[in-house]
């Protein structure tokens, strides 16, 4: 395997952005294809590798994981800030297929994440069908204006918020997991197959299982696992193995 950083200037973000990359080296086991690993609000690029054991993951099922940095984003185009939405669905793919020469085939491209990353995953996969396979929520924001209307939220993230939701933290339709999943449906597109952990100590719990909920009585090919747990890296490490199980065996 290769680990790679990537420093690169992005023309929608207008700034130079970093991209970590874990690769395989032998030509022959590059059948896994493409994992686009998002991180949560207090990480970064780095975290997953770092802190997991992603790399060994990437090895057994030979599969490339592309790591991008949005900071603190929700992986939206911001109000007030850059359009991350835009370069992680759009940039993001088109730099690394030409830079990695992956295989862009859909049915072969993922995309997972934590937190923050677990909202960013669910909606890539629920705004694009056509781009994603299969995605994973780990411990995910499942309900974005649940988590907005969070009476214990410090000032210095309301107004994190508000530079990405605007002012009055209003949610657009196409930021609402639930009004996508809907849109999908109603228009009869193709549905992706979605799984969600979450720990029954988490905070996002109750979210979670609201999600659950109502994602088992709809058309998808949805999952959930609850298992103990909180907020943590032992647990996003415990169900690395949840996901993989699920991204490649039916």
């Amino acid at each position: 395997m290769a680990l790679l950083t990537v420093e690169t200037g992005s023309p929608t973000l207008r700034m130079t952005t970093s991209i970590h990359v874990i690769s395989p080296c032998d030509a022959g086991r590059q059948d896994g294809g493409t994992l686009y690993l998002l991180h949560g609000a207090g990480d970064d690029a780095s975290t997953w590798h770092r802190l997991t054991t992603i790399e060994l993951y990437a090895q057994t099922y030979g599969c490339t994981v592309i790591m991008p940095e949005v900071n603190r984003s929700y992986y939206t185009d911001m109000e007030y800030g850059l359009d991350y939405f835009t370069y992680l669905t759009q940039e993001l793919p088109e730099l690394c297929a030409r830079m990695l020469n992956l295989d862009t085939d859909p049915a072969k491209t993922y995309v997972a994440g934590l937190s923050m990353g677990g909202y960013g995953a669910l909606k890539c996969a629920l705004t694009f069908p056509e781009k994603y396979a299969k995605a994973v929520s780990l411990s995910g924001v499942t309900d974005i204006r649940e988590r907005l209307r969070d009476p214990d939220m410090p000032p210095g993230m309301i107004k994190e918020m508000k530079a990405v939701f605007g002012e009055r933290l209003e949610v657009k339709p196409e930021q609402d997991l639930y009004a996508l999943a809907d849109t999908l449906v109603r228009e009869n597109k193709r549905l992706p197959s979605l799984l969600a952990c979450c720990g029954s100590e988490d905070p996002f719990c109750g979210m979670n299982r609201a999600f659950a909920s109502y994602m088992e009585k709809s058309p998808f090919d949805f999952r959930y696992v609850e298992t103990p747990g909180t907020h943590e890296w032992r647990f996003w490490e415990e169900h690395l193995k949840t996901a993989f199980d699920f991204l490649y065996h039916k």
